[in-house]
């Protein structure tokens, strides 16, 4: 293990065997120097992590740029904070505990945008278990914040992490028994592409979990300081003042993000509002079936 990089282990052979092509979804070549697809694209291999980014460097409409420099000031921003080491950690897990007693995590599970893999606090033991994130260097550093491993011990262990976007997803289709999503779908350059690949790679009667801050909250209106922060953040960019710049790709109400997931052909099971955020962050417990998307 490097510098605390868990993804410098090997992926596990079940993980293996569900990767394709992001795009083409053709299975890929892999070594040790990365993968291959059968019409020439090839992905590399960074640090023992498998990077299966379509695109990683070039980003050439409006919308991939806005998503790639939101992600890149996400990415600066993470890095400071894992170095200051001062988030309570201990309150972030326990405050999601509820979310995950009435959600549990069944089965084989994705974790699109999962950064480090903390949802594995609510795993059960040996579960089948992969990370994608688009955050190549999401690891480096953990053995510098001891707060953050007492809270989250598992973290210097060996996990299965790929690089990769929630839009391009690069496994098999019928794969997964949930796949999870928190705090991610506003990040994601195309959330309706990103919710399509979860459909698909969700075997039937397989749950997608959804954890959103959302506009407005439970009542769909905004609160003073929520209108101040919308207002702040279109107002003071034009004035050079770049501070509080909000790089979220899309901002839904409830009602919302309700009818997108709806629309891609998942059933809503259950929402559940998480209770430290005041009515503003819904977790949403989808199910796909297929018989209603014929």
């Amino acid at each position: 293990m490097r510098d605390g990089d868990p993804t410098a282990n090997p992926l596990e052979a079940w993980v293996a065997e569900l990767l394709v092509d992001p795009i083409g979804k053709e299975p890929l070549a892999i070594s040790s120097n990365g993968a291959a697809s059968n019409y020439g694209k090839a992905y590399p291999c960074v640090n023992g992590v498998l990077d299966l980014r379509p695109f990683r460097f070039l980003h050439f409409s409006a919308d991939a740029q806005v998503w790639a420099h939101g992600q890149d000031e996400y990415e600066k921003w993470s890095d400071d904070l894992a170095f200051t080491d001062a988030t309570n950690y201990e309150a972030e897990r326990e405050g999601v505990r509820e979310v995950y007693v009435r959600f549990p995590i069944i089965g084989r599970c994705l974790d699109v945008g999962g950064h480090q893999g903390r949802l594995r606090a609510f795993l059960s033991p040996g579960q089948e278990y992969v990370i994608l994130d688009p955050y190549l260097r999401v690891f480096r550093g953990i053995d510098k914040q001891p707060r953050l491993v007492e809270a989250y011990p598992f973290l210097k262990d060996p996990v299965n992490f790929i690089c990769g976007m929630a839009e391009y997803l690069p496994f098999r289709s019928n794969s997964f028994d949930t796949v999870h999503m928190r705090s991610v779908l506003d990040h994601f350059q195309n959330p309706e592409l990103a919710l399509w690949e979860a459909y698909r790679v969700l075997r039937d009667k397989g749950q997608l979990i959804v954890g959103l801050y959302v506009e407005g909250g439970m009542n769909g209106r905004l609160n003073a300081k929520e209108y101040v922060k919308h207002v702040a953040s279109h107002i003071l960019p034009m004035l050079g003042i770049n501070k509080f710049v909000d790089h979220h790709v899309w901002h839904p109400t409830f009602p919302d993000l309700c009818k997108l997931i709806e629309s891609i052909g998942f059933e809503i099971d259950h929402v559940h509002w998480q209770s430290q955020w005041k009515d503003r962050v819904c977790y949403i417990r989808a199910i796909k079936s297929v018989s209603k998307n014929v």
